[in-house]
């Protein structure tokens, strides 16, 4: 591994100019891109929300600008968003299809592609995944990612932009925070470096996010633009201009010790603005792991949760819940939601939400399951709780669900309208390629299995958004 590289930053009246700024201080992108390369600009467009939450257009912009003065053959843009919602459905409800499309930048929607296997063996985790054709095929491509903070990762930029690469079965596996039985998040993301690391990071800095992220957090204005051909590098020098100590963000150090890049900010030079007369010290995300988070007019009893698994997920529903639902929750009280492995039994029968497979399976013989309080007209009476089934539960059915548990309750039902536009039900297989079985809790720890085996056997296994865990069927639907 190289013993130093180095990082520019940048600072501009715009973005555009910060990106241009940013590649004179490296000596030109002609150094990466030749004449005659085809080149793809890997975003992160998660969602349809915008900045910070999303990686500005005007970055996408400077760097087609930059690429096709290099004499770059053709640039594409893609994505593949949040695990369940269609990047094409994204793009075009932010209007960045037409406008990259007026640009002259051709963009790729990975659900919509050929997958290519690859296998790493010595991978932790994720020992084999799916890339989309464009990126294996294309000459360079730039991870392009937004400064975020985030609540299972300390920080979201280069390193987990790659997640977007992958289809959603692979997104999907070992989403949770269990090194001691061979799933870990962390681990995942340096597993996908390792198979597939970006040519060249610049990341967008110029509105960066503090506390909630990657979704709900507060923009904190930086105008800069960082870029460098080390993604672990740019990542680690981003974090420290976040305000976090050097080495401290779990995912560059991971990628330093396995040899994928420079997370030592002793073993960086800077190029362009003196990275301490940007420094800021960030408000850093709380999970939803982590009790007193919880909104008015909802009780989250929580047993042992995987930050990274449920505690994500959760986290976002509690964010969600202040952001748009805190008068109907006040009204509607008590809201009770049981997560990870043996959560407390709840006091109210009323309006349980059982989020994730360990809080369905450990609670099998609470007293709300043997003896069900009902909601609904007489007609249509049905049990008063709900469970969400997946390890994690990543489909963003989730709210869906909760508006059943609630339904004919005001303006609740409202929420639902943004699942109804923006999650698929197409889900993005690759033809003829096996994978691995998408690891529940009790596939991977034996102890769980072993505790509840009974309720295992005995239970009718939940409808789970991926058909054939095997991954085996063809096409893409």
């Amino acid at each position: 591994m190289q013993n130093r590289t180095k990082v520019s930053i940048a600072t501009g009246k715009n973005r555009i100019e910060a990106v241009h700024r940013a590649f004179e201080y490296l000596g030109g992108i002609g150094k990466w891109v030749k004449p005659g390369f085809r080149v793809l600009l890997k975003p992160n467009i998660m969602s349809t929300g915008g900045t910070p939450m999303i990686t500005h257009i005007d970055v996408l912009k400077g760097l087609y600008q930059l690429c096709k003065d290099a004499g770059a053959r053709e640039v594409m843009v893609g994505e593949n968003s949040v695990c369940g919602l269609e990047p094409r459905v994204q793009f075009d409800f932010i209007g960045y299809t037409d406008a990259l499309k007026r640009l002259g930048v051709k963009v790729v929607f990975f659900d919509e592609e050929e997958w290519v296997y690859r296998a790493r063996p010595e991978n932790l985790c994720l020992k084999d995944m799916h890339l989309p054709k464009s990126l294996v095929e294309a000459d360079i491509w730039i991870t392009v990612p937004v400064a975020k903070t985030h609540v299972a990762t300390v920080s979201t930029l280069g390193i987990k932009n790659s997640h977007g690469i992958l289809a959603d079965e692979d997104k999907a596996r070992h989403h949770r925070l269990r090194p001691e039985f061979g799933s870990s998040l962390l681990d995942k993301f340096i597993d996908v470096l390792a198979v597939s690391k970006a040519h060249l990071s610049v990341m967008d800095m110029f509105d960066a996010m503090e506390g909630q992220g990657p979704g709900f957090g507060d923009t904190v204005e930086m105008k800069l633009i960082l870029a460098g051909d080390d993604v672990t590098a740019v990542d680690a020098v981003t974090d420290y201009l976040m305000g976090f100590g050097n080495l401290e963000p779990p995912l560059p150090r991971k990628a330093q010790e396995r040899g994928l890049g420079i997370a030592d900010l002793k073993q960086i030079d800077f190029v362009g603005e003196n990275p301490n007369d940007h420094r800021q010290k960030f408000i850093p995300a709380i999970g939803g792991d982590v009790p007193g988070s919880d909104p008015p007019g909802v009780e989250v009893l929580r047993g042992d949760m995987c930050r990274s698994g449920c505690g994500m997920p959760i986290s976002y529903m509690i964010d969600l819940f202040k952001l748009v639902l805190g008068k109907d929750l006040k009204e509607l009280a008590p809201i009770t939601v049981l997560c990870g492995d043996n959560p407390p039994p709840p006091k109210d029968k009323r309006f349980i939400f059982v989020f994730g497979d360990c809080a369905i399976y450990s609670t099998w013989n609470y007293e709300y399951r043997r003896k069900p309080a009902f909601i609904g007209p007489w007609w249509r009476r049905r049990p008063a709780y709900i469970d969400v089934p997946g390890c994690v539960p990543l489909s963003l059915s989730w709210i869906r669900d909760f508006a059943k548990l609630i339904r004919g309750y005001g303006p609740i039902l409202s929420l639902t309208s943004m699942v109804e536009f923006a999650e698929t039900q197409k889900y993005t297989f690759a033809e003829g390629v096996p994978l691995e079985k998408n690891p529940r809790r009790w596939q991977f720890d034996p102890e769980f299995r072993k505790k509840y085996a009974k309720e295992i056997e005995a239970s009718h296994q939940p409808e789970y958004i991926y058909k054939n865990e095997s991954c085996k069927m063809s096409g893409k639907g």
